[in-house]
């Protein structure tokens, strides 16, 4: 179902003599990044509206390149100046890259991080203590001239930003950020041709962005080429109508609203876990994309949660929280995640052989001509990335031989993270199991010292990224790059340009803000939560393993963990020998690998629904069918993206800092 051709007419001009990564190109997606950078920060801090980056295809990147679409369309028509399908997917990429930084991407997180330790201690919590005697001073902004008090209570009358506080620990961070960038960079280009080409794999949350980036207009019409389907407008009027309906009730309270927005937990048993009654018609609008049994799998894994979860609940068993998986399922989904990755990297051995071979010998007979950077260059650039990573957390305080430890763990896990959205296309999804979970059960309590405690909870930024940090972006960015024929050696360099500009800007805006109005004000997790609870939960494990008799490893004290760690792997192995052996097998393996996870669980209704949908529409209409309604799912998409734009537009000039949440999981 995934090869279904694209319906819309094809672009006119022949891009195989256009240069996809133009001067124009680069700056407008520049442009576009700036834009949606604006736009998420402005949303998330100061008006309080829909969450603007929490997906994986963030909607401030989808509201701007839409918008540029449509206005490239118009200037097209007006003046006669087309830019090319490979500039449009050029732009994308950009786009893609650039929106993996602001507010829940990285810089929310990082500057609310640096900003928490001296503002949040106090004598009952006695941070002083537990805390501040093993972080770096070059780390975290110093509050003695109140730098961080007045980034989280506003500037006082008459005085200045203290730029030069923040200097020095954005300019450590930003060194290590970049070289995780480079370092997941690397991997991506070492891995694209085996998923884009080799394996053939979908990306399916990128199929409508390139659906509308290789559509984007020949100068002859005022819209957009991928809008000439009557099944489009259908779609479009269908999505946009709903939020634009729901947003008389802004105006209006007590008018009727479409039941769009909300969802509830409902109880089965109070043994069990509760099923999440919420209908996302966002990740229905992906799910079109997906195929029947990834659908199938993550909600019929959901369901073997709820139940063998909550049998395991009565039998006397932690695994559920009650809401998420806990303990044994945990260390159950754990395991099954484990042995689904390392399959990636078997299915992938040749292909990594290849690229070690030609990184060694030029003359290796694998071509990497059209990739990105040159094998040589990614193997190079990991290896340097890495190492300076390594040094960087011991730095910072980390044991070397844990922090030696951990960094393989990262790849592993951010591999496994790209390979599922890439398999998937689900727009929220978590990972499973982070890299410090593969690594700290094999260390006792007194294994891992304070100091080492503090750098893992500084690290996490990087390390330990609930979306996998650059690398499903990066990912993402590299199949939108099969619509450049040429010219892809440039391609990053404008990825990378797009990454700096991103980077700087999400921080210095996010900071201006905090110090112009309050960050406490912005009420966000990322800022004002995520730290003070985090930083907490390692004071307390740091006086622990101070005062308190030290543990034995997490396998030597759990075996059920170890027991349940084998049963998911060992399921997991099966699943992936009879989807590999067996054509008809009707079930991904990646269900079982995010089962119990935190957005899984909340998105798993939609799922079934979009499942049911798809399945219809399969089964009623043929393959045939399916395919013609393609324009029709890109029209919804399109509807949704612009109704939230509205809403988006509505809050900003009329109801500032009591914006109205249209966009969620």
């Amino acid at each position: 179902m995934s090869t279904q051709p694209n319906t819309f007419p094809a672009p006119q001009t022949d891009d195989s003599e256009v240069s996809g990564v133009s001067l124009r190109a680069l700056l407008l997606g520049l442009l576009l990044v700036v834009v949606l950078d604006s736009l998420a920060i402005y949303v998330r801090y100061i008006y309080h509206g829909s969450l603007m980056t929490y997906s994986h295809i963030p909607m401030a990147m989808l509201i701007g390149f839409t918008l540029m679409l449509f206005l490239g369309a118009l200037i097209s028509r007006a003046t006669g100046v087309v830019l090319h399908a490979s500039e449009w997917h050029t732009i994308l990429c950009m786009g893609i890259v650039g929106a993996a930084i602001p507010c829940f991407g990285l810089s929310g997180y990082l500057i609310g991080y640096m900003a928490t330790p001296y503002y949040f201690a106090t004598e009952t919590n006695a941070w002083d203590r537990y805390l501040h005697p093993y972080i770096s001073s070059w780390l975290i902004p110093n509050n003695d001239a109140k730098a961080v008090t007045w980034f989280f209570e506003g500037l006082p009358g008459g005085a200045y930003v203290p730029w030069d506080a923040w200097f020095l620990p954005l300019l450590w961070w930003t060194s290590v950020v970049t070289a995780a960038f480079v370092v997941l960079g690397c991997v991506a280009v070492i891995f694209r041709k085996q998923w884009v080409q080799n394996e053939r794999l979908v990306f399916p949350a990128m199929a409508p962005l390139i659906d509308m980036a290789s559509g984007p207009g020949d100068g002859k019409s005022r819209l957009p080429e991928f809008t000439r389907n009557p099944l489009f407008w259908i779609g479009f009027w269908i999505a946009f109508v709903m939020i634009a309906w729901n947003c008389l009730n802004y105006f209006l309270p007590g008018f009727p609203r479409f039941p769009i927005y909300s969802g509830r937990w409902y109880w089965i048993d109070r043994q069990f876990p509760p099923i999440r009654g919420f209908l996302g018609l966002f990740t229905i609008f992906f799910s079109y994309f997906a195929s029947l049994d990834v659908l199938l799998s993550i909600w019929l894994f959901d369901l073997l949660f709820i139940i063998e979860g909550g049998a395991l609940n009565q039998m006397g068993l932690t695994a559920i929280s009650p809401y998420y998986y806990r303990g044994v399922y945990y260390w159950q989904t754990k395991g099954a995640f484990v042995v689904l990755v390392a399959s990636i990297f078997w299915v992938a051995r040749r292909h990594l052989l290849e690229v070690f071979r030609k990184a060694i010998n030029p003359g290796a007979s694998i071509d990497d001509s059209n990739e990105p950077i040159s094998y040589r260059t990614a193997v190079i650039g990991l290896l340097l990335g890495l190492f300076y990573m390594w040094i960087w957390l011991v730095r910072i305080g980390f044991d070397a031989v844990q922090a030696a430890g951990l960094l393989p763990a990262v790849i592993f896990t951010y591999v496994g993270m790209a390979k599922i959205i890439a398999d998937t296309g689900m727009p929220y999804t978590n990972v499973p199991a982070g890299p410090w979970g593969l690594v700290a059960p094999f260390l006792g309590s007194h294994d891992v010292t304070p100091s080492t405690r503090v750098a893992m909870r500084f690290s996490n930024l990087i390390n330990s990224h609930f979306k996998g940090l650059f690398l499903p972006a990066l990912s993402h960015a590299g199949r939108v790059a099969e619509g450049i024929k040429n010219n892809r050696r440039k391609l990053m360099v404008a990825i990378v340009l797009a990454f700096i500009v991103s980077l700087m800007l999400s921080n210095l805006l996010t900071l201006y803000l905090g110090y112009r109005d309050g960050a406490y004000n912005f009420n966000s997790w990322e800022i004002v939560r995520a730290g003070e609870r985090h930083f907490g939960g390692t004071a307390t494990s740091v006086k622990n393993v101070l005062i308190k008799a030290p543990t034995k490893p997490v396998y030597v004290d759990h075996l059920d963990y170890l027991g349940f760690f084998g049963i998911g792997g060992g399921v997991m192995a099966l699943l992936i020998y009879l989807r590999y052996r067996f054509v008809w097998w009707p079930l991904h393996p990646v269900g079982l690998a995010i089962s119990g996870s935190y957005l899984a669980r909340r998105t798993s209704f939609t799922i079934f629904a979009a499942w049911l949908i798809k399945l219809v529409m399969v089964k009623v209409g043929g393959p045939a069918i399916y395919g013609k309604s393609r324009p029709f799912f890109v029209g919804l998409l399109v509807g949704y993206i612009m109704g939230v734009a509205l809403s988006t537009f509505i809050d900003i000039g009329w109801f500032p800092e009591r914006g109205h949440v249209v966009h969620r999981f």
